[in-house]
């Protein structure tokens, strides 16, 4: 009877005789399909939402203009009051009573609110797209 640590080469021995290049070709054509079909997976789950995203978040940004109701990366509600194309800027008054303005950049304006959503008889506009 074989020992302990005798026993694992065994296992992975492979038969010498059938000769190295018919053995190769065939393991292809045995995983090729299957390792063709994880990149299909990763990229319809994975790599196809994530651009659909981004190209909607630059859409979003692209679009934005003065007096749009916005939601900014930090949970800020405001309205634009400027945008500075040039340095990437954009204002935000966030209190009408006391005129309270801050200086984001376009990157942490997350959203853009529909004025029916301030009404609450709306959705806004990035869970109507999504």
């Amino acid at each position: 009877m074989p020992g302990l640590f005798e026993l694992p080469p065994l296992l992975f021995a492979q038969n010498a005789a059938a000769g190295a290049g018919g053995n190769q070709a065939s393991s292809f054509w045995t995983i090729g399909p299957f390792v063709a079909l994880i990149f299909l997976w990763f990229y319809l789950l994975l790599i196809r939402p994530a651009q659909k995203q981004e190209r909607m978040r630059r859409e979003l940004i692209g679009s934005l203009k003065k007096n749009d109701r916005v939601v900014t990366a930090a949970g800020i509600y405001g309205t634009v009051v400027s945008l500075d194309e040039g340095q990437d800027r954009v204002v935000v008054r966030v209190d009408d009573d006391k005129n309270v303005r801050m200086t984001f950049t376009k990157a942490s304006i997350v959203r853009t609110l529909d004025s029916n959503a301030e009404k609450g008889k709306g959705k806004d506009r990035a869970s109507e797209t999504a």
